[in-house]
């Protein structure tokens, strides 16, 4: 079996960086991005890892920095590098020209002088058809081949032409056995058919396409046509439009092109080739088409010609077409379709409202990813990718959830799953053994003669692809994060995909939580849930004391010495809302840890509850804060524990939890298993919700 082999993607989070990091995980490489974010936003790589199920390390990291870019370097074993990262707008380049040099210059040097340091000779430039200005100005270049003359005339173009020479320069010089190849985009356009990335160019675009998307989404008030007298079909210029994803498989194809050179290991390239259809389009033929797109005509008005612009820009890819064994695929119909898709489902492209993100410290991968939904309203959520965990919510500025604020909090042992997506099994297994399909199963135990919450398999310290935020329509966000737990990666028996999707609605002031999951290979037990310890008066105190609280029921579960069910039915001493009334929770009584029936009739055989009806199960409320909660949940069972037994940084009873759930040690008893044993080919789905009042 052949290593994979690991790309270094500089300016991965950007429009074509985005699209080839998906191309690179889908043929089998894996990817390391870089990024500043001076032009992109984190959300393309939080979207790629769920579109690909594919976990990608990110850097927040400028180029030009090198004592913070070196240790990518020594953390990753890298094979190759895709350069995209760089300063783009013609316009602007023209007007800061100095910040152009810089960047794109010296960060180049930065990345080349370690590239060496750390033996990595693989090299794919992201360069650009700026490089040969006006080719018009000589005859037959046009469709334009790569021995075109070259003339840069913008700032922007001359730092692409300069970084070039570099290459050329470093190749010539044989002190190394470097392989480079160049790519000349022309005009790329469109984005990924699923809709989940696309181009979102901060500030006012510079291309025609994504300017066309915002008249479209509202955002512009016409899209402006400069100049309609050119000697063309239709008088406005013309230019080779290349669909984004086929520009991606370009650099696919250009990497492999310098793998076959590895076999030779005194060899090496430095070559040019052009990504582009060969085929040239009209402004107005694109307009036209991305109408049709859009099933309706978006405003637009001609102007006068642009500064610098010419005629006719399209390229003559033959020489990617003979040497790359690469060719365009995807015509500009299917480019405005695909926009249209992205700018639909992302009118506002990943800039949200209301959505903040916290970074790690830039010299280390960007692996807690701390995102807060409803961000600036009197209700919002924090969550981390690690365990998929709520973090922090806010009712009117006031935290009713305990948490830490950094990831080593979560991490400690004795943490007691604060917050976390609790699974693949929450609760406790009996004596860590069960049965499914005739094999016996055995985990660890870690709660007296007990498995509890998966043991050493529990989801609360793994590390959850995504999320994808959007925010469908006011007030209301989801995140919607993906789990791939491979049977290698614990004790439990298959691989299981989950999907955990929290939605926050700001008006209503509540936070649904859905869980779906299915599992590969072999049948598993499967009880998902959200772990968190509420403290409705966390202001004031931090005891649960005063809190009153009431349930659906008192059926309860009876269990033995070591909590393990006895078969029997009892009731607890706690209010039921059915009565009107409210247990108050003292300082130090009465003490919690009970599983509670729903329904202590009815036995449900089903995986899926989600089309069941959301019943409420509990309601607390503190009368010095006026904060109130009802708990919300199609699960047949909950668990209520008033927190006697926190620990790490948490004092006894400083916060208490409803846990929404399948009944304890399911797997194990024959009238509860079913609706806790999941078998490949079926679906195993839950709801959860929480409702606050103030």
């Amino acid at each position: 079996m052949s290593e994979i082999k690991t790309v270094l993607v500089t300016g991965g989070a950007g429009y074509i960086g985005s699209h080839t990091v998906v191309e690179l995980i889908e043929n089998g490489y894996e990817v390391v991005v870089v990024d500043n974010l001076s032009n992109s936003s984190y959300d393309s790589i939080s979207r790629i890892e769920i579109l690909t199920k594919h976990h990608v390390p990110f850097y927040h990291v400028d180029l030009c920095d090198r004592i913070n870019l070196e240790p990518v370097f020594k953390t990753h074993k890298i094979d190759s590098v895709i350069h995209f990262a760089g300063l783009k707008a013609v316009g602007e380049s023209t007007q800061i020209p100095l910040d152009y040099y810089h960047n794109n210059i010296l960060g180049t040097l930065v990345l080349l002088e370690l590239m060496k340091k750390y033996d990595v000779s693989k090299f794919v430039f992201s360069s650009s058809a700026t490089v040969y200005g006006d080719a018009t100005r000589f005859p037959d270049m046009i469709p334009i081949p790569e021995e075109c003359p070259l003339g840069p005339t913008n700032p922007y173009g001359n730092t692409k032409f300069t970084i070039e020479k570099i290459l050329n320069d470093l190749y010539q010089s044989a002190t190394e056995n470097w392989k480079f190849a160049i790519l000349r985009y022309f005009n790329p356009i469109g984005a990924h058919p699923s809709g989940l990335i696309g181009e979102d160019p901060l500030g006012i675009p510079n291309n025609l396409l994504p300017y066309m998307a915002q008249v479209a989404s509202g955002r512009r008030e016409k899209l402006y046509v400069f100049g309609n007298d050119y000697d063309s079909r239709d008088g406005t210029p013309i230019r080779d439009y290349i669909h984004v994803v086929d520009l991606a498989k370009g650099h696919i194809a250009a990497l492999r092109y310098l793998d076959s050179f590895e076999t030779n290991k005194k060899t090496g390239i430095c070559r040019e080739w052009n990504l582009g259809s060969g085929k040239g389009s009209t402004v107005l033929e694109v307009y036209a088409a991305f109408c049709k797109a859009c099933g309706e005509e978006i405003p637009y008005e001609i102007t006068g010609r642009r500064a610098g612009d010419v005629l006719n820009l399209t390229a003559k890819p033959d020489r990617a077409k003979a040497e790359l064994k690469w060719q365009t695929e995807l015509n500009v119909d299917i480019a405005c379709e695909d926009l249209q898709k992205w700018n639909t489902e992302n009118p506002f492209g990943y800039q949200l409202n209301g959505v903040e993100m916290e970074f790690a410290t830039p010299e280390k991968e960007f692996d807690a990813r701390f995102i807060t939904i409803g961000a600036g309203t009197k209700f919002a959520a924090t969550i981390a990718n690690m365990g998929a965990t709520l973090v922090d919510l806010k009712v009117d500025g006031q935290s009713v959830v305990i948490g830490y604020d950094n990831e080593a909090g979560y991490a400690n042992p004795e943490a007691c799953y604060l917050g976390a997506t609790v699974g693949r099994y929450a609760n406790r297994i009996a004596h860590g053994k069960f049965n499914l399909n005739g094999q016996g199963y055995q985990l660890t135990i870690n709660n007296d003669v007990n498995a509890n919450h998966s043991s050493v398999s529990s989801f609360h310290t793994k590390r959850f692809l995504g999320p994808i935020v959007k925010n469908p329509s006011h007030g209301i966000y989801t995140a919607e994060y993906i789990l791939m737990d491979k049977e290698s990666d614990g004790e439990l028996p298959g691989d299981f995909e989950v999907h955990v999707t929290y939605t926050l609605n700001v008006e209503e002031k509540t936070l649904d939580m859905e869980y779906q999951g299915k599992v590969n290979g072999k049948a598993t037990p499967v009880n998902m849930t959200n772990h968190s310890y509420f403290n409705l008066n966390k202001v004031n105190n931090p005891s649960i004391e005063g809190t009153e609280i009431a349930v659906i029921s008192d059926d309860s579960i009876d269990v033995d010495e070591h909590t393990i069910p006895t078969g029997k039915v009892i009731k607890r001493d706690i209010a039921t809302i059915a009565s009107g009334k409210f247990t108050t929770l003292g300082k130090e009584k009465p003490e919690y840890d009970y599983n509670f029936f729903v329904d202590a009739t009815s036995a449900p055989k089903e995986t899926d509850t989600r089309s069941s009806e959301l019943k409420l199960i509990t309601k607390a409320y503190h009368p010095e804060s006026k904060i109130g909660l009802e708990v919300y949940s199609t699960e047949p069972s909950y668990q209520i524990y008033t927190g006697d037994w926190l620990t790490a940084g948490f004092a006894p009873r400083e916060g208490f939890a409803v846990e929404p759930g399948r009944y304890v040690n399911a797997i194990n008893v024959p009238e509860w298993k079913d609706c806790v044993s999941l078998n490949p080919g079926q679906t195993y789905g839950a709801k959860i919700m929480y409702k606050f009042s103030s």
